[in-house]
């Protein structure tokens, strides 16, 4: 079973990182490890529906809206759960299945994207497809973070949306580290979930 958070599977568009502009199925799982106080996640009203029922749910969202050949798993902290029957059904849905994580265990499975985005210095999941680093996220510094044995395809520093402080800590971070470019929550500005 799979425990969903309250607006549980529906179609938008990617706001973030390399997929920035993607229409795609988002699935917001219930349920976290982490506690970041601003989780933007209600964990206190959820429900559990099979592996089954969610791509049948992401298979309706794609027909409903015609565009959608990637499904974003999010979170709360995706890998509290056990989501080998959900990421394979997406798989044979015909789907590019994603994962977003704060790193905290490592990611097992063949997933078409890994977008990682710690919460702490010392993040597990230290390889995949993106790094997103978003200080003030929970406390996160960037001169905490050393990304020497880290293995991402793309790497990203993110301002938390508002906070000047954070974009500064961000335009700082770049002038020091070339592998990195700035993203934006460009979801935010559009008025999207």
């Amino acid at each position: 079973m799979i425990s969903l958070a309250p607006q549980g599977v529906f179609w938008t568009v990617q706001g973030e990182g390399h997929l920035a502009g993607e229409p795609m199925v988002f699935v917001r799982l219930a349920g976290c490890s982490v506690n970041c106080p601003q989780c933007d996640t209600n964990y206190v009203h959820h429900s559990y529906i099979s592996a089954q029922e969610v791509v049948g749910n992401c298979v309706a969202a794609r027909d409903a809206n015609k565009r959608a050949e990637y499904v974003w798993i999010t979170g709360g902290e995706p890998t509290n759960q056990e989501l080998g029957e959900l990421r394979d059904g997406l798989w044979a849905a015909g789907f590019k299945p994603c994962l977003a994580t704060s790193g905290v265990r490592e990611v097992s499975g063949s997933w078409w994207w890994i977008s990682v985005s710690p919460h702490s210095a010392d993040f597990v999941q230290r390889a995949g497809h993106e790094l997103k680093l978003v200080p003030g996220l929970n406390g996160l510094k960037l001169q905490e973070i050393d990304t020497r044995s880290c293995s991402f395809g793309r790497y990203y520093v993110q301002p938390m949306a508002g906070s000047r402080e954070s974009l500064e800590s961000c335009l700082q971070w770049l002038k020091s580290h070339p592998q990195f470019k700035l993203s934006p929550q460009s979801h935010k500005s559009w008025g999207l979930p």
